[in-house]
């Protein structure tokens, strides 16, 4: 009767620890490179593939059901990845050298993809809440950057860029916001912040030989709840800003030349506002 129960036991303890058990898949390929994956809690993945030079891995899993991966083909590349909650997600990919990476993601259910395949990137990716999706793409050669900081729930980002010393950034405060942005071009600026609920902003930016700091410049602001911006501008030298406060307002800019110029601003609610300009 002994020997039974105490094989009962054996057998419980076995079940419970494989039911527990984090895996993890690390292949490095070059020379001097540093990985350090820590796991806590069950079930969780990762895998980090590393196939050139002085590259540096930091991953961190704390919780159940997370997957984090990273592969990278160039050489100097650093990647920090942090993930606290349940049933995230994380994926980094970098086709080439000289990049920065960094996601963190706190809560349930998020989702975070990075992209690169150019040169000096520098990518940062930040989610508090629950089922939130963060996606950024680049595959330009240059002096990009791209920021995301998403707090609440329900929050979507996206993130593509193509082209040399572009920069985007992206804060959304609340729940059920998205912001989409395009970038085509050399040397264009977006900046945008969401803080509310229900906010959308659609924003495609395409041109060539603008000026990192005056030229294809987007500064988008929203506050308050369910309000709409969609922005298009096709050529270079352009500049455009929108500012609502309230809820339920709308903006559309559409601009396509050279040396054009809107803002539009809006307090209160329920307004609308539409701009268009070409060749000016």
């Amino acid at each position: 009767m002994k020997k039974i129960f105490l094989s009962l036991s054996i057998l419980l303890s076995a079940g419970l620890l494989c039911a527990q058990s984090n895996t993890s898949n690390l292949q490095q390929t070059g020379d001097d490179n540093n990985a350090g994956i820590t796991q806590k809690g069950a079930t969780n993945s990762t895998l980090v593939i590393q196939n050139a030079d002085n590259n540096v891995v930091d991953l961190s899993q704390a919780g159940t059901n997370n997957v984090g991966e990273i592969q990278l083909n160039g050489g100097n590349n650093a990647v920090n990845l942090a993930q606290v909650g349940d049933a995230n997600n994380a994926v980094s990919l970098m086709a080439d050298g000289d990049n920065v990476s960094s996601i963190s993601q706190e809560g349930n259910l998020n989702t975070t993809r990075q992209e690169v395949a150019g040169v000096g990137n520098d990518l940062s990716a930040t989610q508090q809440g629950n089922d939130n999706v963060t996606v950024q793409l680049q595959s330009g050669v240059g002096n990009n950057s791209a920021f995301v900081q998403q707090i609440g729930d329900n929050n979507l980002a996206t993130q593509e860029q193509s082209g040399e010393n572009s920069s985007i950034t992206v804060d959304q405060l609340g729940d059920n916001s998205a912001a989409i942005i395009q970038q085509t071009g050399v040397s264009n600026n977006i900046s945008a912040m969401q803080e509310g609920n229900g906010n959308t902003m659609n924003v495609a930016q395409n041109g060539n030989n603008n000026f990192a700091g005056a030229e294809n410049q987007v500064l988008l602001d929203q506050f308050g709840d369910n309000n709409n911006i969609l922005l298009s501008q096709d050529g270079d030298q352009n500049a455009a800003a929108i500012s609502q406060e309230g809820n339920a307002n709308g903006a559309i800019t559409t601009q396509s030349g050279q040396a054009n110029n809107s803002i539009i601003l809006q307090a209160g609610s329920r307004n609308a506002a539409t701009v268009s300009q070409s060749e000016n």
